[in-house]
């Protein structure tokens, strides 16, 4: 995988550097407005508790639309075809529905900040601290990952190598999360969501048209290795199946 990765290279043009600028440029726009409204610590971690529920809806949303779910969700559909959906609407979708709808207003009346917050009251702050370390630890990793997923992005459009790939992306991210705090994090999600539709959709629609449409799409996935099942997301799960 390394030497495939090694020799991509998309060819690029000043226009195409252009808007990767405009778009930094932006994001850290962004930070330095978010920073105007930052006078005590409850507006740089809460936001002031002021923020629309459509923002952060879709905040919400593109959290969970980031590089680490368009690169592996896309690698894991061409190894398993229609059933890697099921990570979506058995796994991802009834949890975020739960959290919405159950325990977000529960936390809400409660006055807490954060779950390892609420352990504490609920239980001690042996229990928080547990919390809060193994939810550390376990964010560092995947901010690891993310980091990774978005220098191999960087290094196929501008042929960075990625240690430099990820010091700048991280760079970034700690200069506008620094200057404006939760609201600068929750607008550049907002942000993103919306430049990443504005790529996937028209990706998906010429993919589609240079394929030969839907029908020529599902006759490539038969002939693949993937064969019948790749089109069929419950295809082999019922009991008793091989």
């Amino acid at each position: 995988m390394g030497t495939v990765a090694d020799g991509l290279r998309l060819q690029v043009g000043g226009l195409d550097y252009l808007l990767l600028a405009l778009y930094f440029v932006t994001v850290l726009g962004i930070g330095f407005m978010a920073r105007m409204t930052v006078r005590s610590s409850s507006d740089f971690l809460l936001s002031g508790r002021s923020l629309p529920a459509w923002i952060t809806g879709l905040a919400f949303l593109s959290a969970n639309l980031g590089a680490t779910e368009i690169l592996g969700m896309a690698a894991n559909g061409a190894q398993y075809g229609a059933m890697t959906v099921h990570y979506y609407w058995i796994g991802a979708v009834p949890a975020m529905v739960f959290l919405g709808i159950v325990m977000m207003p529960f936390y809400y009346r409660s006055g807490v900040h954060s779950v390892p917050e609420f352990l504490r009251r609920r239980f001690n702050r042996p229990t928080q601290q547990f919390n809060a370390l193994t939810f550390a630890v376990a964010q560092v990793l995947i901010a690891g990952i993310n980091l990774y997923a978005l220098a191999l992005v960087m290094r196929a459009l501008l042929g960075w190598p990625l240690p430099v790939a990820i010091v700048v992306a991280a760079a970034f991210v700690l200069v506008y999360i620094t200057l404006g705090g939760l609201s600068s994090a929750i607008y550049n999600e907002v942000l993103q969501f919306f430049v990443i539709l504005a790529g996937l959709i028209p990706l998906t629609v010429l993919g589609l048209i240079k394929v030969g449409g839907p029908s020529a799409l599902a006759e490539k996935i038969r002939s693949s290795p993937l064969g019948e099942g790749g089109l069929h997301a419950l295809q082999g799960t019922g009991v008793g199946s091989d």
